[in-house]
């Protein structure tokens, strides 16, 4: 099936489509900032009774922590959460002022034993199922997690949400690839100095994260659960799977961190409502918009631990030339220290083509430098190929399958399917090309035969 620039609009941002149409007639200060945030809904907590229920307050100026857990497990995290509230209102907006005056702060109850919270009357409703977390007004609740670093993350990402949700509830909130996207952005951490919105470096460190590499595992066995379409407009609305929540996270950060893409989205993390958000949707250009699936596939296909954000984001826009209109072979020079890169021809039809390569580059691994040509060096394998050969893909520019990774070394011949991009890279881990160098010149040409 194919789709329209109109339908992949609509697809990829979940916009209504009185947005697209600009039919609000609300102002622009009603539509763009809220002028008090909810009043606060916690009721007050029985300081008498918690003792008794095995339960203990631990508190900071963001929040208020009930557990009962032992300290030395928890005495850090009220402090952690003011960290990240400073950082939330650095880059997504201080929340509006309370009616009261009243400062900013959460309770949020950390359960190893869900009865003793039952016992002091400190459950949600019991429509309000617990799964891992749960967020309502200005409390959270969480299941004890099992590893130190997971217990960090989810706390954290109970309280983006509630940070979230202070000035427009529950009632009008945006698309949930977004409110959970920017939940687990945020909620990936380092502890020491710390830092939110970080890809994590290794999963040692990261114990119970793993979207990484649900999302490398999904690749190999249901590719089509992550095309964009997909992630946007899943048939299942609910986030009940890990996946959900790594697609989420990735399209959250591509769009937040991408050299080109960060300035689009900024009016993105201001949203508090899905008007808000359907209003910033309306702001991107469907160029724009366009050129998201071929990003999206490519930075999967390339996604590691210790993803370097200067060196291997795909460029969002370069430039193409039709094959069909190519006049003779294109020359293109592949570099070691960048992910994928456009090779400059796209193909409206197949194509038979030609790729020949030749030079040398240098790449840096730990315990040493390798020399390479495009064959690639059998010292190392990336994804089952030689560190160092030269790859290519072909990109579909329309939702569709996932392309794979072609092995073309000093030479290949490939038929190209219609309505794809051409893109090559040397083959290397995105953590591991800051002190690459060199790189190949390559040779696109037509093919003999059909």
């Amino acid at each position: 099936m194919r789709y329209s620039t109109d339908q992949i609009l609509r697809c990829l941002l979940c916009c209504c489509l009185t947005v697209l149409s600009g039919q609000f007639a609300v102002s622009a200060v009603a539509q763009d900032s809220f002028l008090q945030r909810l009043p606060d809904d916690r009721p007050p907590l029985d300081m008498d009774r918690l003792p008794g229920s095995g339960l203990r307050v631990l508190r900071s100026r963001h929040l208020v922590l009930v557990t009962d857990l032992p300290l030395d497990q928890v005495r850090e995290l009220p402090q952690l959460a003011d960290r990240l509230y400073d950082q939330l209102c650095r880059e997504l907006g201080t929340p509006a002022p309370a009616a009261d005056g009243s400062e900013f702060q959460l309770t949020g109850f950390l359960m190893a034993a869900e009865e003793r919270f039952e016992t002091a009357g400190l459950l949600p409703p019991e429509e309000y199922v617990i799964r891992h977390g749960r967020h309502l007004g200005y409390r959270f609740w969480m299941r004890d997690q099992t590893s130190d670093y997971y217990r960090r993350h989810l706390l954290l990402h109970e309280f983006v949400h509630c940070f979230m949700m202070c000035e427009s509830g529950m009632t009008d909130i945006p698309p949930l690839w977004f409110t959970e996207g920017v939940a687990e952005f945020f909620a990936t951490h380092r502890q020491e100095p710390f830092a939110a919105g970080v890809v994590p470096d290794a999963e040692a460190g990261f114990e119970g994260w793993g979207r990484i590499r649900e999302l490398r595992d999904q690749l190999r066995v249901a590719e089509t659960d992550v095309l964009l379409q997909n992630v946007l407009q899943p048939a299942d609305s609910r986030f009940v799977s890990e996946l959900k929540y790594a697609q989420g996270w990735a399209l959250f950060w591509m769009m937040h961190r991408h050299p080109e893409l960060r300035d689009g989205f900024q009016p993105f993390l201001k949203a508090r409502s899905r008007r808000q958000f359907d209003l910033a949707a309306g702001k991107l250009s469907a160029a724009t918009i366009a050129r998201l699936h071929p990003t999206w596939l490519l930075l999967l296909d390339s996604l590691v631990e210790g993803f370097d954000e200067e060196r291997s984001f795909p460029a969002l826009n370069p430039e193409w030339e039709d094959w069909s209109s190519a006049s003779g072979p294109r020359e293109v020079f592949v570099r070691a220290d960048q992910n994928w890169q456009p090779a400059g021809v796209a193909f409206e039809q197949s194509a038979k083509i030609q790729i020949a390569a030749a030079g040398r580059c240098v790449l840096s691994q730990e315990g040493g430098e390798w020399d390479s040509e495009p064959q690639g060096i059998t010292i190392d394998f990336i994804a089952g190929q030689p560190l160092g050969q030269l790859l290519a893909m072909a990109v579909p520019t329309q939702p569709g399958a996932v392309p794979e990774r072609i092995p073309v070394g000093r030479g290949a011949t490939l038929q190209v399917p219609a309505g794809c991009e051409l893109w090559l890279r040397i083959n290397d881990l995105e953590s591991s090309r800051v002190d690459n160098s060199g790189g190949y010149q390559v040779t696109v040409s037509a093919a003999a035969g059909r």
